[in-house]
């Protein structure tokens, strides 16, 4: 019976990522998320219902398209796992609570918010605005942290990433909103574990890029997916990690 829970979890989350799909590609360009039927973006040709299955119409297609047969972007198939993955690991790590809920819509937020900024560098408002939401019912109704907590969580990385933004201009706007909401939700401990983990893995590419020399030092990084993936971390175990850490410092 667990299993087949799972199981349906872990569909669930791939059906919601070919959606997200469609979000990522059309938002940036400017086009509704709400009308029309998903087509290829190379022939635009109608995707039909049977080529739409999350993960398993690609390994049909053999990554093609049914019509012009030219290479479908394995990031589709990628995204779709990933959410999947995203609704396992949130059933698995809270069970049936309202933190598996919140947990799996910041965890969607965040995949997307990283595809984008990815793309594009840009982080929209609207993403912001979701996480807000989040963080005003999770604090209405079910956090266990002072409300303080919460409220050093919004400006305890936000602020000096504004700061450092005024001085250097290398840190985007959208960056600092991202931190700002998703510090509102997790309270600061937790916020601190997100951003040291957006360090380490925005670093570590930056020096393998540059090793690769892929970059160059003045070229711009988006560091949105980087704190993203630190974020929904920081969900989960954010302050089971701060904790733990303090505990060796002591």
């Amino acid at each position: 019976m667990e299993l087949l829970i799972l199981i349906y979890i872990f569909s669930l989350g791939a059906i919601l990522g070919s959606f997200f799909n469609v979000v990522i590609y059309r938002l940036p360009r400017k086009l509704s998320v709400a009308k029309g039927t998903s087509f290829c973006p190379k022939c635009e040709h109608r995707i039909m219902p049977l080529e739409l299955i999350p993960i398993l119409s690609y390994v049909f297609l053999k990554g093609r398209c049914a019509h012009c047969h030219e290479p479908i972007s394995v990031r589709y198939p990628l995204i779709e796992a990933l959410t999947g993955f995203i609704f396992l690991i949130s059933y698995l790590r809270f069970g049936l609570s309202y933190q598996t809920m919140i947990a799996m819509i910041l965890g969607s937020l965040c995949l997307i918010i990283a595809m984008i900024d990815f793309d594009t560098m840009e982080i929209y408002d609207r993403f912001h605005v979701f996480i807000l939401i989040l963080a005003i019912i999770h604090i209405a109704f079910f956090t266990s942290l002072p409300f303080v907590d919460h409220l050093i969580g919004f400006f305890i990385i936000s602020v000096p990433f504004y700061i450092l933004a005024i001085i250097t201009n290398g840190i985007g706007g959208g960056d600092i909103k991202l931190m700002a909401a998703s510090g509102l939700l997790l309270g600061y401990q937790a916020t601190l574990v997100a951003f040291f983990i957006g360090a380490i893995l925005g670093g570590s590419v930056a020096i393998v890029l540059l090793a690769l020399k892929k970059s160059q030092m003045k070229s711009l990084i988006a560091f949105g997916p980087y704190l993203a993936i630190g974020i929904f971390i920081a969900y989960l175990v954010g302050i089971q990690v701060f904790e733990w850490y303090i505990s060796l410092l002591i």
